[in-house]
C-alpha cells in the first residue's frame, strides 16, 4: 500500500477521496464530461449527469451505474433558465443537496470576425458563457446550504492565449468563463466555496473533432500545427482532463481557488 509523502493518504483512500460528495455535471453526455462522470463516480461521488441530449446523458449514466457508481442522468439546456433549474432541482431531490459543480458543456465554431453573423456569436456565448453562468447561479445556493463546496469550470487554452484558429466567438466565451470563475472564487471564498478553471489544450473529443472540421479545407493540417506546438507532441485523452477535475473537487486541492489550470501538454509554455 503506497503512502503519499505529503499527506499520508493511502492509495486505497485516494480512490474514494470523493466519497459522500454530490456533484452536478453539465455536458456529461460525451467527451470530457463523460470521462468526468466516470472518474468522479469511481472516486465515490454521486453524480448528476446532464446534457442537452437527454439520450446521451442517460447512456452515460447507465454506463456509470453499471460500473457501480451512484448517478442520475437528465436533460439540461445550459442556456435556458428553466431547463437548468429543473435539472438542478432533480439532482437535489435525488441526492439531498450538492457539494460540487462541474461545467463541461461547450461548443465551438470558426469564422473570421468580419464575416461572423450575430446568430453565430450569440449561439456560442449562450452555450459557453451563459451556459456556465446559469448552472453556477442555480447551484451555488445549494453549495451554501452545504456550508461550502467546489466548482470546476471548463475553459480552454483560449481562456489564456489567442489560439489564432479563427475562433473569435469561442475565444471570447472561454476568456469570459475564466473571469467568471475568478469572480466566483473571490466572492464566495469566505463562505467555503472554491472555484477553479480547467483550461485544456488539444483533447480527442467530439467537440475538438467538430472544431477541427470547421478549420477550413485542411483540418488535419490545423491539428498537426497545434500538436507541433504542444511540448508533449500529442492530444490528450478525456480521462486525463477528468483526473484534474477530480483533484480540483477533492480536499487535495483545498488551498486552490481562482486558479487557471493549463492542462495543455505544454502548449501555452511554447
Amino acid at each position: 500500500m503506497t503512502i503519499t509523502e505529503t499527506s499520508g493518504t493511502t492509495s486505497a483512500d485516494l480512490t474514494q477521496r470523493l466519497a459522500g460528495r454530490r456533484v452536478f455535471l453539465t455536458g456529461g453526455g460525451s467527451g470530457i464530461g463523460a470521462a468526468v462522470a466516470h472518474r468522479l463516480a469511481a472516486e465515490g461521488a454521486a453524480v448528476a449527469v446532464t446534457d442537452a441530449r437527454e439520450d446521451a446523458a442517460v447512456e452515460v449514466a447507465d454506463a456509470v451505474r453499471a460500473a457501480g457508481g451512484t448517478v442520475i442522468g437528465s436533460v439540461c439546456d445550459v442556456g435556458d433558465e428553466a431547463s437548468v433549474a429543473a435539472a438542478v432541482e432533480a439532482a437535489v431531490a435525488e441526492f439531498g443537496g450538492l457539494d460540487g459543480v462541474v461545467t463541461c458543456a461547450g461548443i465551438s465554431g470558426t469564422a473570421m470576425l468580419h464575416e461572423m453573423d450575430l446568430g453565430h456569436w450569440e449561439r456560442i456565448l449562450r452555450v459557453n458563457l451563459t451556459g456556465t453562468f446559469l448552472p453556477l447561479r442555480a447551484t451555488i445556493p445549494h453549495l451554501l446550504d452545504a456550508d461550502g463546496g467546489s466548482i470546476v469550470t471548463v475553459g480552454s487554452v483560449a481562456s489564456l492565449v489567442s489560439t489564432n484558429l479563427n475562433t473569435p466567438g469561442y475565444d471570447a466565451s472561454k476568456g469570459g468563463v475564466l473571469q467568471l470563475t475568478r469572480s466566483v472564487a473571490m466572492g464566495y471564498a469566505a463562505r467555503g466555496i472554491r472555484a477553479n478553471c480547467l483550461c485544456p489544450g488539444l483533447v480527442s473529443t467530439g467537440l475538438r473533432a467538430n472544431s477541427a472540421a470547421l478549420q477550413g479545407p485542411e483540418p488535419e493540417a490545423t491539428r498537426s500545427r497545434v500538436v507541433e506546438n504542444t511540448a508533449l507532441a500529442r492530444s490528450a485523452d478525456p480521462g486525463e482532463m477528468a483526473s484534474v477535475v477530480a483533484f480540483l473537487l477533492s480536499d487535495d486541492a483545498s488551498f486552490m481557488t481562482g486558479a487557471a489550470i493549463a492542462a495543455d501538454g505544454g502548449l501555452t509554455a511554447n
